[in-house]
């Protein structure tokens, strides 16, 4: 006697009908169809429950053709591991979440378009997108990558756009190399837009395809240029001293990662990288088509205001760096003070070279609220103005630093203003100057000792309330 007729002959009949139709999935005592897997596997099902469940079912089984299929039916592109689920589906209604893991999602949900099947697609689109919302820097990028070798292709149902809008809170100098192929991120490059949110800076996505290329060479490939490629966060102080001659690399190695490039080398914007980092790091290697870089080059020096480093939107409030008593709503955009000590929270994004604007709207204001930049190693459970590496604006027209101020603008505590902060850095001197309302005020002159790598920054207390403005806002 078989498993499922022990099962059968214990179980009482009757009591459920969930129960009494799971024991119908691929049994064969009770079936009327051989279902012919893409690994040549066999299952079982009935014709009437797949024809009533399933409109692809009954246009198969039942619609009088000369192709109408007899016994069996087969479907070369869906593994039979897969095909269970969708029975277990068809039979009972039943979506246990357990059933559903990174491992099988994409090909459940492929089968899940094939066979028209709204409520479980729904279902696994959503368990994707609740993965997304974790920003997990390793397992995104791993379900980008998978997704875009997948035969045949997702169909259009959200789920990669879930993934890259993941990914483009995420910092790729985070990312292992081994977790984003070349291809995944050529679909996440394609992708971006420019007036949505992408936290990376160009220099930073040129690292990691010029990484992830010399990964498929060798290791040898990898070691070499990791030591030449710093990541953005320690690019600014290694320009001060490197030589560009040092930074040239054997042509056999060069040669073999260019190829592996050309996946990705049109998705990336060459001229926003700065023209210092394109001479002494990036064109000694051999590896970018002299074009683009000659490109850039031109570009950079005819235009009196240079690119920002960052494609699209880079701004976002940290989570990580922030006071305890500051609330980040869910899109990163907005911040709110429970508190009535004034405390800081910083952007995601680093700036070291090139031109910013910063742009945000006091919802509410506070008393002593302030906006402007900082370095690394501030206390954000203190306001930003009275630290060393704090430099900042205040709702009362002063600018701070280290308890040192002077008077810059008129004074704007109200609700509803504009202020917009604006950076230059070339290495050799940091530039910020700030706008209230559309009213831009002179360079802050006396900050002459800003470090070259700087973050956005704002101090508030309650009931401070201060949004990030997109371009178009």
């Amino acid at each position: 006697m078989s498993i499922i007729d022990q099962l059968l002959s214990i179980m009482v009949r009757g009591d459920s009908l969930v129960e009494d139709l799971q024991f119908l999935v691929n049994n064969s005592r009770y079936s009327d169809l051989e279902i012919k897997c893409k690994d040549d596997v066999i299952l079982y099902g009935n014709r009437a429950i797949l024809a009533a469940r399933c409109d692809v079912f009954d246009r198969m089984l039942f619609t009088r053709t000369e192709k109408t299929p007899g016994k069996q039916v087969a479907f070369p592109k869906i593994e039979a591991s897969t095909m269970k689920h969708i029975l277990k589906y068809l039979y009972t209604g039943i979506r246990v979440k357990n059933d559903i893991t990174t491992d099988n999602a994409f090909e459940i949900l492929q089968a899940a378009d094939f066979f028209q099947l709204k409520s479980l697609r729904d279902y696994i689109l959503e368990y994707f997108k609740n993965i997304c919302e974790k920003e997990d820097e390793n397992q995104v990028p791993e379900l980008l990558s998978r997704a875009v070798e997948l035969e045949p292709p997702l169909a259009e149902n959200g789920v990669v756009d879930h993934l890259i809008d993941s990914m483009a809170k995420v910092s790729i100098d985070s990312i292992r190399i081994d977790r984003l192929s070349l291809k995944g991120l050529q679909c996440l490059l394609s992708k971006r837009n420019e007036k949505k949110l992408f936290v990376s800076s160009e220099y930073s996505v040129i690292r990691f395809a010029i990484l992830a290329a010399a990964k498929q060479v060798s290791q040898e490939a990898f070691n070499i240029l990791e030591k030449k490629l710093p990541i953005w966060r320690d690019i600014g102080k290694l320009l001060q001293s490197v030589d560009k001659n040092k930074n040239l690399i054997e042509k056999r190695i060069s040669a073999s990662i260019v190829d592996s490039l050309r996946l990705v080398i049109n998705h990336i914007e060459f001229r926003r990288v700065d023209g210092t980092i394109l001479s002494k790091l990036i064109e000694p290697l051999n590896i970018v088509p002299k074009e683009k870089i000659m490109d850039s080059y031109s570009f950079q020096f005819s235009n009196k205001s240079p690119r920002s480093a960052y494609y699209g939107v880079p701004y976002m409030w940290d989570r990580n760096d922030r006071g305890p008593n500051l609330t980040i709503d869910k899109n990163g955009y907005t911040v709110t003070a429970s508190t009535t000590k004034h405390q800081s929270v910083k952007t995601v994004h680093l700036m070291n070279s090139g031109s910013y604007e910063f742009r945000v709207l006091i919802e509410k204001w506070c008393n002593n609220l302030s906006i402007g930049v900082c370095g690394e190693g501030i206390d954000f459970s203190k306001p930003a103005g009275s630290q060393t590496c704090g430099w900042v604006l205040g709702s009362d027209g002063y600018c701070y630093n280290n308890d040192k101020y002077l008077s810059v603008t008129p004074s704007f505590k109200r609700d509803n203003v504009r202020v917009n902060v604006y950076l230059n850095m070339n290495y050799k001197k940091v530039e910020v100057t700030f706008s209230v309302d559309g009213t831009k005020y002179s360079p802050i002159t006396s900050w002459n000792d800003l470090p070259l790598s700087l973050y956005f920054v704002v101090s508030l207390t309650n009931p401070g309330k201060i949004k990030i403005l997109s371009p178009d806002e």
